[in-house]
């Protein structure tokens, strides 16, 4: 496996206090406002979104190559129309994501839209300082760094390589490791890696675990997984991994006896599917009350079968498949119809 580089720290600028603060609760409320609750973020959909919904009124278009002054990006707001007006340079413009310099135009959208959030665009630029553009360029460019890369999220990865893990979040590697170094977390690159679903990122697997107990995934494939989620019992079982508390009625059944529960006959045990299917082959494994799918043979469990766990799509997302659709990059790219932003 090829050595990772050591990071050395820059001098980064610094934004002030009250500043990042701001900054923070724009953003929370632009996720609220949007209902953003799951990540990675692909700026081109956002941005789509953004521009079809009601309370941000943008237009969108293209430049042949550079925007102006090398920019790659640039946004004005036209006061008489009361509207944003965005301008992406077509050369830039590499859609769906197949490499890390396809990524920057993510970072690039995400500043562009940090201008907007922010209100940057509201006093023009010729009423404004040298110094004051070039922290409003920093205040944009951390907006996007923080819409893209939660901190939360960067401390819940294994990174195995930088690439694979820039790749899930839709950044180009030179952000994530800007990213890292701001926060002063580089150790995170080096630290021990655990062991993980390659697909749903779940730690959790027995002793005996030939499947993933979460989404179904052979552990022949690998748990190298760059996701680390904790995914707990949605029932409590005890140490013979009988439920607690009925996955169908929600009624307290520690006192209960037999394998059923008393009040509505709900097996209380999440074993395999197979073992209530007499033509099939039996397994009789009784799985903890997390799993959604039977650790020895792969099957769906009894709890999954009966519909009493939550999707674990809910605690992950994928990123996009090679065949997404691509209708709102075609839009950018043959838009009908400024700050700026330089790709890192």
């Amino acid at each position: 496996m090829t050595a990772e580089r050591p990071v050395v720290k820059p001098r980064l600028p610094s934004i002030p206090d009250y500043r990042s603060g701001y900054i923070d609760l724009r953003l929370q409320e632009f996720l609220d406002s949007l209902g953003i609750a799951q990540w990675p973020i692909d700026c081109v959909k956002l941005l789509s979104g953004m521009r079809d919904s009601d309370k941000y009124r943008i237009r969108i278009g293209y430049a042949g190559e550079e925007v102006s002054d090398g920019l790659d990006a640039a946004t004005n707001y036209v006061q008489r129309l009361g509207m944003y007006q965005i301008v992406l340079s077509r050369s830039k413009i590499r859609y769906p994501y197949r490499k890390s310099s396809d990524r920057r135009l993510n970072f690039t959208i995400a500043h562009e839209i940090g201008h907007i959030v922010l209100e940057h665009l509201l006093v023009p630029n010729h009423c404004k300082t040298k110094e004051e553009i070039r922290m409003e360029d920093l205040e944009a460019d951390e907006f996007a760094a923080r819409l893209l890369m939660p901190q939360k999220l960067l401390y819940s990865f294994n990174y195995y390589s930088v690439n694979a893990v820039a790749s899930f979040l839709n950044v180009s590697n030179t952000a994530l490791r800007m990213r890292l170094i701001h926060l002063d977390a580089t150790h995170l690159i080096r630290a021990r890696k655990v062991k993980s679903c390659i697909r749903c990122g779940n730690t959790r697997f027995s002793e005996f675990a030939q499947y993933c107990g979460v989404c179904g995934q052979s552990t022949a494939q690998g748990c190298r997984g760059i996701r680390r989620i904790y995914y707990p019992d949605e029932y409590p079982i005890d140490s013979f991994k009988r439920a607690l508390v009925c996955p169908k009625c929600h009624r307290d059944i520690r006192h209960g006896t037999g394998d059923r529960c008393p009040f509505c006959g709900t097996c209380i045990f999440n074993f395999c599917s197979g073992f209530f299917d007499p033509g099939g082959s039996v397994c009789s494994c009784a799985n903890p009350g997390y799993a959604r799918y039977c650790e020895v043979c792969g099957r769906p469990t009894y709890y999954q079968e009966i519909n009493c766990l939550k999707d674990w799509q809910d605690c992950y997302t994928i990123g996009m498949a090679p065949d997404a659709e691509h209708r709102d990059a075609n839009y950018i790219m043959n838009g009908k119809f400024m700050k700026g932003r330089k790709q890192e």
